[in-house]
């Protein structure tokens, strides 16, 4: 868990302190024994190591609302998983002041073969409550949840939405310093999303100091005062929640940014590179070093992945991926984008019911099936 003090003991100090934290985590690239086996042979990387978090340091001041925004694979739940305790940083470490109650998953803190009730009375032990207290607001968590008859159910059964219910609604009745939400609003009905907004402004306004991870442009906006934006790990901006939403924009419109290239007649191979990376967040893993310049075949940029390729075409004017597979190992072994095949120029196809597949290059075709060899042929 995060260390922890009562607020108490200084009101002035932050209620939230990261100080440089960093999380890495490791992908293997082989899934069973044969694919070891061949990766050693080949003298393959067995496996990748990434930074999820990589450096991140801010403070938050008691009764402040703050949201954390990116795209997906920004970092956003790693974060709130260091600062809520699930996690520890690898680097740097992370301060709370207070009790601190974290919405990180719909049915975190839930045991499914308890009933409703018995988890009420379980999450709010781990949230800190005592048995009295909880005996105090059940009746409220209850009402506040529309569990209604279901209480008495065991939570195996719920709905992901009515997991939320019930899990949110200990939550804001619990005496909290700090509350820790990622997109829990995002579920139920929009009645009870009013419901739980509201509340929260309820909150906001007695001085509890609000972390929020939110995809939700109107939501931040009206709970929170500042923004920090992630991309790829990094925070790459702090401050007022507007002037937040305005980089988070900037850094998620890559169809538009395309578009507007398309009408000036301009392509830019890196700007396309970077946008086809952040619209495809882990799909081919890890990137491996910098993208490789290649003059052949029209030239373009080559960017080596844990688990495949991404290949930027100038005279194609489009960016494409290519995961590992037998594709993959085909066209590597007939000189990438150097070859005679040239750079990657449309997405994998099903021809047939029997799995026969095909993909398009800049001068060819390459088909596959499960029983034989990839094969390719040239226009």
């Amino acid at each position: 868990m995060p260390s922890t003090s009562e607020t108490s003991a200084a009101v002035q100090k932050p209620a939230i302190v990261m100080n440089d934290i960093t999380k890495s985590f490791t992908l293997k690239h082989n899934n069973s024994f044969k694919e070891l086996f061949l990766a050693l042979l080949r003298r393959e990387k067995l496996s990748t190591h990434f930074n999820a978090v990589e450096g991140i340091t801010l403070e938050v001041p008691p009764g402040q609302s703050i949201a954390l925004m990116g795209r997906n694979g920004s970092g956003k739940s790693t974060t709130l998983k260091m600062l809520s305790g699930v996690m520890r940083p690898d680097r740097g470490w992370v301060r709370t002041r207070g009790r601190v109650a974290g919405l990180i998953e719909v049915s975190a803190g839930f045991n499914p073969n308890l009933t409703g009730r018995d988890n009420v009375y379980l999450n709010a032990a781990i949230l800190g409550m005592s048995k009295k207290e909880t005996d105090a607001r059940f009746d409220d968590i209850l009402e506040f949840s529309e569990i209604g008859e279901f209480i008495d159910t065991e939570v195996k059964h719920y709905s992901s939405g009515m997991q939320a219910r019930l899990g949110f609604s200990v939550a804001v009745h619990t005496e909290v310093d700090v509350l820790l939400i990622d997109e829990v609003l995002s579920v139920g009905d929009a009645a009870f999303r009013k419901k739980c907004a509201d509340r929260m402004l309820e909150m906001r306004a007695r001085g509890t100091t609000m972390f929020v991870v939110s995809h939700s442009a109107s939501q931040v906006k009206q709970l929170c005062d500042r923004g920090v934006v992630l991309h790829r790990g990094r925070a790459i901006f702090d401050g007022p929640i507007e002037e937040a939403l305005k980089v988070l924009d900037n850094t998620s419109g890559a169809a538009a940014r395309r578009l507007k290239q398309a009408k000036k007649g301009h392509f830019d191979p890196r700007e396309s590179l970077d946008d086809f990376i952040d619209e495809h967040p882990n799909k081919y893993g890890t990137l491996e070093g910098e993208p490789a310049v290649v003059e052949e075949n029209g030239g373009g940029l080559l960017q080596f992945c844990s688990e495949g390729l991404i290949l930027t075409s100038v005279s194609l004017k489009t960016t494409q991926g290519l995961r590992n597979g037998a594709f993959q190992r085909a066209y590597a072994a007939a000189g990438g984008p150097t070859g005679e095949w040239g750079f990657v120029a449309g997405k994998m196809q099903s021809l047939d019911e029997n799995g026969r597949k095909s993909l398009r290059f800049q001068h060819g075709t390459a088909f596959f099936s499960p029983d034989s060899e990839v094969e390719f042929i040239r226009d």
